[in-house]
C-alpha cells in the first residue's frame, strides 16, 4: 500500500519520529492550552478546508509519495492577499476559505492562531516565520507594510534584485528558519520580479512514546501496485497509547508527540485502495474521527522514512482551486502593494518545498513557500550589454538610412 502523509488543519504539521519506548515526559509538563476564540476556530476550519482542497489537487498528480505544508502555502498567500482589493481580494478570501471574514479579521486570527501554535506545547519546537523582500527603487504602501509587521511579524525589506546572488539572501533566511532543512529553494530572480513573500515553518517533536532503535528491522511493505519492498520498520514492542477512530471504510490513528497536543494522524483504507477513500477525507469526517476516537493500548509498527518534495510552481493547482486573476495580467492585481503608477502586477510562481524525517525519536519537518510577484510588462531601464564576440558594424545617416561606412571586428588583437 502506498504510504500516505497529509498535513492539515490544526494538525497542520503532520510529522513523525521516535526513541526508547517510554513516555518522554520528565516530570509534569503541561501544555499551554487556552480557550480558542470563535474567530480562531473559524480560521482552523479555513485551514482544514484549504488543506483538503489542496490535497485533492495533489492527488491528481498520481505520485507514489509526497509531503507538503498547506499551512505554509496558506500563510504566504494570506500575506499576498493584503496587496489586493475588490474582486481580486474576494478571490483570495474564497480560495483561502476565509468565509465570512474581512481581510482585517482574517489577519487578526492568523496572528493569534500562529502565536498559539508556537506556544501550545513547550516540548515541541514549532517555528513559523514570514519575510518579504521587494525591488530596490520601489516604495511599498504604508498600510501593507504595517499589516505585515502587525499580523505576520514579517520584516518588509528592500533588496537589490540586480545583484548576482540576491536570491541567496532569501534562501539563506529560509535555511536559518528551517534548521537548514530547506535550502536553495529559489534558483534566481528574473528581471521582471518586484516582490517575494515568503513563509517558512519548522517542526521538531519527540514521540510521547519513543521507539527503541534496536527493535527497528527490515520488514516488507506492500505497495498497491507491484511486489513488496523492504523498509526499516520501527517496533514499539510493548504497548503504547494511541487514539483510534474512523468508520467502516477508514482506519484513523492519532500518534502523540510530547504532551499530546501535536499528533501524527494516519488515514488508511480498511479494505480498499487509497484513491477510493479520498471522498471520505472531509473536514467533517476529520473532526468526527478525532472527536470520537478512543484511547487504546497497542503494539505499534511503522516505517522509518524521509520524504523531500519540491513543487516548482503551484500555479496550476491554485488556479484549479479558484485563484485565477492573481496569476493573469490584470490591472486590478496588487493595487494596494506599491506607491505610484506601475504596469499591472501578477503572481508568476508559487514555489513550495517540504521535508519530513521520521525516526525512532520523533519527527523533524519543514516547509517553505515563496510567492513571486512580477510586472506584466517591463518599463524601459538600463541593461548590461557586453560586445565580447566578433561583430559587423556600419555608420549610417538616420533620416535617409544611407550607409556611409561598414565594417567587421573579428579579432582586435590583430589591429
Amino acid at each position: 500500500m502506498r504510504f500516505f502523509v497529509l498535513s492539515l488543519g490544526c494538525l497542520f504539521l503532520l510529522a513523525a519520529s521516535c526513541n526508547p519506548l517510554q513516555n518522554t515526559d520528565i516530570g509534569p509538563v503541561e501544555a499551554n492550552v487556552r480557550q480558542m476564540t470563535n474567530s480562531e476556530n473559524e480560521l482552523v476550519q479555513s485551514n482544514v478546508d484549504f488543506a483538503l482542497r489542496f490535497f485533492q489537487e495533489m492527488e491528481k498528480e498520481n505520485l507514489d509519495n509526497y509531503f507538503t505544508g498547506p499551512f505554509s502555502i496558506h500563510q504566504a498567500l494570506s500575506m499576498a492577499m493584503n496587496g489586493n482589493e475588490g474582486e481580486v481580494l474576494q478571490e483570495f478570501l474564497e480560495v483561502l476559505a476565509f468565509h465570512g471574514l474581512s481581510k482585517e479579521e482574517a489577519n487578526q486570527t492568523v496572528k493569534s492562531l500562529t502565536e498559539y501554535l508556537m506556544k501550545v506545547d513547550p516540548k515541541v519546537k514549532v517555528n513559523i516565520a514570514n519575510g518579504i523582500w521587494y525591488r530596490e527603487g520601489l516604495q511599498v504602501q504604508t498600510t501593507f507594510k504595517e499589516a505585515m509587521n502587525t499580523y505576520y511579524n514579517a520584516n518588509v525589506s528592500t533588496l537589490d534584485f540586480e545583484q548576482p546572488n540576491a536570491h541567496q539572501i532569501i534562501n539563506n533566511w529560509i535555511a536559518s528558519q528551517t534548521n537548514d532543512l530547506i535550502k536553495d529553494i529559489l534558483d534566481g530572480i528574473p528581471r521582471d520580479a518586484v516582490m517575494y513573500l515568503v513563509n517558512a515553518i519548522y517542526f521538531k517533536g519527540d514521540w510521547k512514546y519513543q521507539f527503541e532503535p534496536k527493535n527497528t528491522k527490515k520488514e516488507p511493505f506492500y505497495p498497491e501496485n507491484g511486489s513488496s519492498v523492504q523498509v526499516d520498520m520501527m517496533d514499539s514492542s510493548d504497548k503504547i497509547k494511541i487514539n483510534i477512530g474512523g468508520n467502516n471504510r477508514v482506519n484513523y490513528f492519532e500518534i502523540p508527540y510530547s504532551t499530546g497536543q501535536y499528533q501524527m494522524a494516519i488515514i488508511q483504507p480498511k479494505n480498499d485502495n487509497l484513491q477510493n477513500i479520498i471522498s471520505e477525507i472531509t473536514p467533517e469526517n476529520l473532526n468526527s474521527w478525532s472527536k470520537n476516537s478512543f484511547e487504546s493500548e497497542v503494539v505499534l509498527k511503522m516505517p522509518k522514512f524521509k520524504i523531500k518534495h519540491k513543487i516548482e510552481n503551484l500555479k496550476e493547482q491554485l488556479m484549479e482551486m479558484g485563484l485565477v486573476q492573481a496569476f493573469t495580467p490584470n490591472q486590478g492585481n496588487f493595487t494596494k502593494l506599491f506607491e505610484g503608477n506601475l504596469p499591472p502586477l501578477m503572481i508568476s510562481r508559487v514555489i513550495h518545498e517540504a521535508l519530513i524525517e521520521v525516526d525512532e525519536k520523533g519527527t523533524e519537518a519543514a516547509a517553505a513557500t515563496v510567492v513571486e510577484v512580477v510586472l506584466t510588462s517591463m518599463p524601459a531601464g538600463p541593461t548590461h550589454i557586453t560586445l565580447d564576440k566578433p561583430f559587423y558594424f556600419l555608420i549610417k545617416e538616420k533620416s535617409s538610412g544611407a550607409v556611409l561606412f561598414m565594417g567587421k571586428l573579428g579579432n582586435p588583437s590583430l589591429l
